[in-house]
């Protein structure tokens, strides 16, 4: 089985990726270069899967994701959790006072700001971590994945650097929707999308699964591109019980909303 990533080897995704496959067959990694072409590999390559970023603790949801999900056939199989944690690299024999520049893509410049101030060092953007070692030299060094540098033959000048402990980011694992295998677990993923705009629509989704104690683990809403102030919502919820989803999801068409199930999964 081939599993398309953020690539290349050493970010977060392939990280991801790479402990997904861990825990299932033997896989085939696959880099590509922008999220939206990991998830569209699935269209030209539909018994495949891919595996993207959709939420991270500090930074929130990745919203090209969301919106993809929204826009394609895929269903969601499986999720990972991964533990963010980020390393200063630099050139085999440096240290960290030789260092006043660092490179990496946004969110990681974002996640280690106490870091990079309490140090003086300038910062500039890069498209992904693993590109930030491109500009290593005497007095540059990378913000990337920790355990990523030394694959490279790069060390690290310091280690867990990130701003805050415990921060994590959940992957999506997806399957184009007429080629997925049937999975079961206790989690499901929904959109919910009003038909028109009204009084109480969070409310109302809010209340739906509070009436049948389901507990929502994730919700985020996204515009509907349509107009100002018009939301779908993304909801995921522990949910084992196939009737109680079942019901709610009747009574939220019933209240004037469309309904779109991304899948089920552990």
């Amino acid at each position: 089985m081939k599993l398309y990533y953020l690539g290349p080897q050493g970010t977060f995704s392939y990280l991801a990726a790479q402990q997904y496959c861990d825990d299932h067959e033997a896989t085939e990694l696959i880099a590509k270069q922008q999220l939206y072409e990991v998830m569209t590999a699935l269209l030209d390559d539909p018994t495949s899967r891919a595996i993207v970023p959709i939420e991270n603790a500090i930074e929130g949801t990745i919203n090209i994701v969301a919106d993809t999900l929204v826009e394609q056939p895929f269903t969601v199989v499986d999720e990972v959790l991964l533990d963010i944690t980020f390393g200063l690299y630099g050139k085999p024999g440096k240290q960290l006072s030789d260092i006043t520049k660092v490179f990496s893509i946004g969110p990681a410049i974002s996640q280690t700001q106490k870091f990079i101030h309490q140090h003086h060092l300038a910062y500039d953007y890069t498209t992904s971590t693993i590109a930030a070692l491109d500009h290593i030299d005497d007095t540059t060094a990378a913000i990337i994945p920790l355990g990523s540098g030394e694959m490279y033959g790069y060390e690290p000048l310091a280690t867990h650097i990130e701003d805050f402990t415990h921060n994590q980011t959940r992957f999506l694992v997806l399957q184009h929707a007429d080629y997925a295998t049937e999975t079961q677990g206790d989690n499901c993923l929904l959109v919910i999308t009003p038909q028109r705009d009204q009084p109480g629509l969070l409310a109302s989704v809010l209340n739906t699964f509070a009436l049948f104690h389901v507990n929502l683990s994730w919700i985020e809403s996204r515009p509907l591109k349509t107009q100002l102030g018009m939301y779908r919502f993304f909801v995921q919820a522990d949910c084992p019980n196939q009737q109680d989803l079942d019901k709610i999801i009747t009574i939220l068409q019933t209240l004037d909303f469309d309904i779109q199930s991304l899948g089920r999964f552990k």
